[in-house]
């Protein structure tokens, strides 16, 4: 997440290659007909199997959320998006960045805490 953050607005998107920083993040370590890809899977199948299958991790996940401590996000709405079908790409979208953003910052307070120093979320906000 720092890395791509890191990284100008300007050359993260192009019109002219595909996720380009996950495209050079991955060199040598997928296969380039992979990388290279063009088009976007899609697996709305396997997506909601998964939500089945995990609904009670996923919805768990918000009990003590780091993003709601932070004001970011509605937890109510969160937990109805998991406990229904995904009916639009848009909220699935929206459902996958929000828990890869609650588990980046839950994964920073682990590190924090295994090198000794106090634990504290993004926004200084005491864990």
């Amino acid at each position: 997440m720092e890395a791509a953050l890191a990284v100008r607005p300007e050359e993260r998107v192009t019109p002219w290659r595909y996720k380009p920083l996950i495209e050079e993040a991955m060199r040598g370590v997928v296969p380039d007909v992979s990388r290279l890809r063009t088009t976007k899977a899609h697996a709305a199948f396997e997506e909601e199997t998964g939500l089945r299958r995990h609904r009670s991790s996923l919805l768990a996940l918000w009990d003590d959320a780091r993003l709601r401590r932070l004001g970011l996000i509605d937890v109510e709405t969160l937990r109805e998006w998991c406990r229904r079908p995904l009916a639009a790409d848009l909220e699935s979208a929206l459902l996958h960045a929000t828990v890869g953003c609650e588990v980046w910052l839950r994964s920073r307070e682990e590190s924090a805490a295994r090198r000794g120093r106090p634990r504290t979320d993004m926004g200084g906000i005491p864990a």
